[in-house]
């Protein structure tokens, strides 16, 4: 079959185009709820994404995020609520939506047997895109995937993170106003990792609007502006990196994890701090050197407390708080209320 042959195509529908604004968000989602039955999947849900911006949803798995990317690309539609892609509803106006949109599943399908340009080419003829334009696209999408090298070979000896650039590139052929993206890191470690890292970064650069889910917050933390955490359906908080390294922080309103590495005198320290009212959790490693706890006095309290041990006849090698990573921070949340 030639790559020239025409694709028939449904008709748009008939209505005229909402004009574009550059003013105006590019991702709208409205008190969104979704149902299966009588189990309730996405609860009220709503956020808005500006255009250029990269957006971050962060869940356990079974939180609702492939729902939600789901009904983002106009794959589904919601019980109630309401999503808007740049003007366009993606219920009322869903060809538009699928116009303007680059969607990559959590499980790309790629077509074994096809080399990388064919496959490419194979999915910007789809996309209604001429010859001269097509291969302009193909030319571009593989040097910014890191694929370049790899334009003749077989998908199937594609590796996994090589994989998962490909249906990247595929998705961007037609130059789509917003970009989503399920899990993109998922299952990638080490150097692939880094590399489909770096193209995200890439394309963030260059512009483009994105949505995108991960079951790590590490990974949405690398490459968004915005990140959110949903939960059981729900949106239970939002921040950008900065927000999120406040929430690692210690919140001596509640407690902090101390560590304490005590050389000689362990006996002595153990009861002087199984004394205190305001420590819980008084725990020894195997080794008899390093204590934990709880500590849920202020910052004051903790601060003296160090100079009490070394009275009290310790040789204290290591004494503070151990700080949680804006990672592990947001990971508590899909468990946890936010501390307040």
């Amino acid at each position: 079959m030639s790559l020239d042959a025409p694709i028939a195509r449904p008709l748009e529908d008939e209505r005229p185009p909402i004009p574009h604004s550059p003013a105006e968000p590019a991702v709208v989602v409205d008190h969104l709820v979704r149902r299966f039955g009588s189990r309730l999947v996405l609860n009220n849900v709503s956020f808005t994404v500006e255009p250029g911006h990269a957006f971050g949803i962060a869940g356990a798995n079974g939180s609702g995020k492939t729902v939600l990317l789901r009904l983002l690309a106009s794959l589904d539609r919601p019980t109630s609520g309401r999503i808007v892609i740049h003007g366009y509803d993606t219920v009322r106006r869903a060809r538009a939506v699928r116009d303007r949109i680059g969607y990559v599943p959590e499980e790309p399908m790629l077509y074994d047997g096809l080399t990388a340009e064919q496959y490419l080419q194979f999915v910007g003829r789809a996309r209604g895109l001429g010859k001269q334009v097509r291969q302009v696209a193909v030319d571009t999408l593989l040097q910014v995937v890191g694929l370049e090298e790899r334009r003749w070979r077989d998908v199937s000896a594609f590796s996994p993170g090589e994989r998962r650039r490909l249906a990247l590139a595929s998705a961007l052929v037609h130059e789509p106003d917003v970009l989503l993206l399920d899990d993109p890191l998922r299952a990638l470690d080490g150097f692939a990792r880094l590399e489909q890292i770096e193209v995200l970064r890439e394309l963030h650069r260059l512009g483009s609007t994105m949505v995108v889910s991960a079951t790590r917050p590490e990974d949405v933390l690398e490459v968004c502006d915005t990140v959110t955490v949903l939960r059981d359906g729900g949106l239970v908080w939002s921040g950008d990196g900065t927000a999120a390294a406040a929430l690692a922080a210690p919140q001596f309103a509640d407690s902090v994890r101390v560590r304490a590495e005590i050389l000689d005198g362990l006996d002595a320290g153990l009861a002087l701090l199984g004394q205190r009212r305001d420590l819980r959790e008084l725990e020894v490693d195997e080794d008899g050197r390093n204590v934990w706890f709880l500590f849920t006095g202020d910052e004051d309290a903790l601060a003296n407390l160090l100079p009490q041990l070394i009275r009290a006849g310790c040789s204290v090698a290591h004494f503070g708080v151990e700080r949680r990573s804006p990672a592990t921070a947001l990971a508590r949340l899909f468990h946890e209320e936010a501390p307040r």
